[in-house]
């Protein structure tokens, strides 16, 4: 029963991933207002939208600190690794000490959309988005977008960003080498995006947000039968329980009978 929960899981994981891909497709190319489309450079999209330079609407994109970080520190210092669906998370940290003035210029704020400019060519272009508490800095391989006040969302970029389509794009303008490839912050703000109106750009923000929150909520559901598989498992293993007081078939574990009359 267990391990038939953990795949049904699985399964509506894969499935709110696909949706997100088809909705982002049709969000980004058809918008949310049942506008005729025009073709750009980008591909199609809605008449009324613009297709803007990044660097038009960002007021920083402003590469991370170049210091070693280590298992203790003042700071956590954010790196690649802790980018994850689009979302900055909390794990794995690696700390740093700095003084007032650097923790004031490398500090992330809530908004800040993190952009991962040096790495393999699979990862190049990997960007997610902070929204945590508490004092966080970011390491020299990321660089960090904050945007204009009014004129683009940053969720609205993160999750374009986020789009294979985009993704693809953002591959084609980095610079390889023989073990990394590099998008330099000066070639990311030449960046071409497309530009609704920020009541838009709100809009497709929450139709994804609900694909997000439904995915999310599935991966948390798996965990705890994950977790409760791994309990029932170590029970057995330390004799906690035995095999006869459980129905491991219900468990998805198949136990052979001379196992059963050992137990």
């Amino acid at each position: 029963m267990v391990q038939r929960a953990i795949e049904q899981q699985n399964r509506l994981i894969a499935l709110t991933t696909e949706l997100k891909k088809a909705l982002m497709h049709k969000l980004f190319t058809e918008g949310t207002r049942g506008e005729p489309q025009k073709q750009t450079e980008i591909g199609p999209i809605p008449e009324s939208w613009e297709v803007v330079e990044l660097g038009n609407v960002l007021s920083v994109a402003q590469y991370g600190l170049s210091v070693r970080a280590d298992d203790d520190g003042a700071y956590p210092m954010l790196r690649m690794t802790n980018q994850v669906d689009g979302k900055i998370v909390p794990h794995d940290l690696k700390f740093v000490d700095l003084g007032y003035e650097e923790l004031c210029k490398f500090r992330v704020l809530p908004g800040d959309v993190l952009f991962n400019r040096t790495n393999s060519f699979d990862l190049v272009g990997r960007t997610a988005i902070y929204d945590l508490d508490g004092d966080y800095v970011f390491a020299s391989y990321l660089i960090r977008l904050r945007m204009n006040a009014e004129g683009l969302n940053p969720y609205f970029l993160n999750h374009y960003f986020n789009w294979e389509v985009t993704q693809l794009r953002l591959k084609s303008i980095a610079t390889r080498a023989v073990s990394q490839s590099n998008i330099s912050a000066t070639r990311l703000k030449r960046f071409v995006i497309p530009l609704p109106v920020i009541e838009e750009q709100t809009e497709i923000i929450e139709n994804l947000a609900l694909l997000d929150t439904a995915r999310s909520h599935h991966q948390k559901v798996k965990d705890s039968f994950r977790d409760l598989f791994r309990t029932l498992l170590h029970q057995l293993m330390t004799a906690e329980i035995r095999v006869n007081d459980l129905d491991l078939a219900e468990l998805g574990i198949e136990v052979k009978e001379d196992q059963k009359e050992a137990a």
